[in-house]
């Protein structure tokens, strides 16, 4: 195997025997100059079709976190009954990262649906309590049971395959997420790039907040008291989530709650930070 392009110390962008190119990661494989040959013995795990997009996550991702994702990802494949996106593993991985970085720093993220999706998503359910008690023995830090619910989703949304009226359904987000870009361009004057590993982030929040909204389940959390410092901190990204807010609010004939708009500032600062 060829490595021809360095992500970090432990992971390359490689061409196999036959030519097709894939990601790889193992001891030192992105180390030295490019291109040079890697021995398959070197080679930990590959993985092929992932959208470069996610390169700049595969870089800064914990290659421990990657590895449970990826075999989180392989037990998916062969559980259920539909095709999966080769990009399951990296957004399993930082789904993985963010649950384990609140759970180390205390901060409560409650999942309101997890009981519809354990219904309607019964073996992703399953795989993500799996994942839960894995994640709790694997890298000893408590997790919420709960966040079972947010890697069952994270799972089911990587369906290659959609009935026409989820695609429909897609549609009208995808509108809603172009009006909510434009939004945060405007008012933090920088240009999102929409492909970017971020921007993707920030999606994945949004449709979870809006599978809550058309299910009305309520949203209620330890972070209240976070609001107000945090929208002391970035008073232009408050302004800015509050109008997102507004219109996702208007779309869905409801009004999001501070502790929604808190998420929105996290999300708006980071894809801004990436933009930047």
């Amino acid at each position: 195997m060829q490595a021809i392009k360095r992500i970090n110390h432990n992971t390359a962008v490689c061409l196999d025997g036959s030519g097709r190119e894939l990601i790889a990661t193992g001891k030192g494989i992105g180390f030295g100059e490019m291109p040079h040959e890697v021995p398959l013995s070197q080679i930990q795990r590959t993985f092929y079709g992932i959208d470069p997009k996610y390169l700049a996550f595969i870089e800064e991702v914990d290659p421990e976190v990657l590895e449970f994702a990826a075999q989180l990802a392989s037990l998916a494949t062969q559980q259920l009954s539909y095709e999966l996106s080769p990009n399951l593993p990296i957004t399993l991985a930082d789904h993985i990262q963010f649950a384990l970085k609140r759970a180390r720093d205390h901060m409560v993220l409650p999942m309101p649906l997890w009981r519809e999706v354990e219904t309607a998503h019964p073996v992703e359910f399953r795989l993500g309590e799996m994942a839960v008690a894995g994640m709790q023995k694997t890298f000893r830090v408590r997790v919420q049971r709960q966040e079972a619910a947010g890697i069952a989703l994270s799972i089911a949304n990587a369906a290659v395959s959609a009935s026409p009226r989820a695609a429909r359904a897609e549609r009208k987000e995808e509108q809603l997420f172009d009006r909510i870009a434009r939004i945060i361009e405007r008012c933090m004057g920088v240009t999102i790039d929409e492909a970017s590993f971020a921007y993707t982030r920030f999606v994945s929040h949004i449709r979870y907040l809006l599978e809550r909204l058309e299910s009305g389940a309520p949203f209620e959390t330890e972070n209240a008291e976070l609001y107000t410092s945090l929208s002391s901190q970035y008073p232009e990204a408050t302004v800015c989530a509050r109008e997102v807010a507004e219109l996702i609010g208007a779309t869905y004939a409801t009004e999001l709650s501070d502790e929604e708009v808190l998420y929105l500032i996290l999300h708006i600062t980071r894809v801004v930070a990436k933009s930047e």
